[in-house]
């Protein structure tokens, strides 16, 4: 069984999204929508967030958030993430699930996603990533040239976590 992501987990995530300001928020690789609820919780009323999981199966536990905060502005898509991006950009903040360690045997298309989230984000926008291990830390300074703006590891979550932030 996979286990959700714990609240310390989503807290570190999001600590450092300013929520008090209207932003474009999009989330990628939103499963059942434990990153999702808080975000909605937390967002500016004119605020919008755009949510992707290419795997329709979560979409009912996506749709139930949606309805039961029908005052907010939060729109499901099931598109690949690249595509998204290009289409929907640009975004204030991009809080990313996607498992990067698997994209790892197509480095090629690694490397699209990373280059599409970074051409999406506005100046000053955030990039937020989780991840199990340091794995593809180099791959995202490579990308945005540039060492991450802050990574911190959260300890209380199964399995620990590594939680990069990078500033466009």
């Amino acid at each position: 069984m996979i286990m959700s992501s714990s609240p310390y987990l989503v807290n570190a995530m999001l600590e450092d999204v300013d929520f008090s300001v209207p932003a474009r928020l999009l989330e990628v690789g939103s499963g059942k929508g434990v990153f999702t609820r808080e975000i909605i919780r937390r967002m500016h009323p004119h605020s919008s967030l755009d949510v992707n999981d290419i795997k329709r199966e979560y979409n009912p536990w996506i749709n139930d958030l949606i309805a039961a905060h029908p005052h907010k502005q939060v729109r499901l898509y099931n598109d690949c993430v690249t595509q998204l991006l290009r289409e929907q950009g640009p975004y204030d903040v991009v809080v990313s699930s996607l498992p990067l360690k698997n994209l790892e045997d197509d480095r090629a298309f690694l490397y699209r996603v990373l280059e599409a989230i970074r051409d999406s984000l506005k100046p000053g926008g955030v990039y937020l990533q989780y991840q199990y291990f340091k794995s593809n830390k180099q791959d995202v300074e490579n990308v945005f040239g540039k060492k991450l703006s802050g990574m911190n590891f959260v300890l209380f979550n199964v399995l620990p976590a590594f939680v990069y932030r990078m500033v466009k």
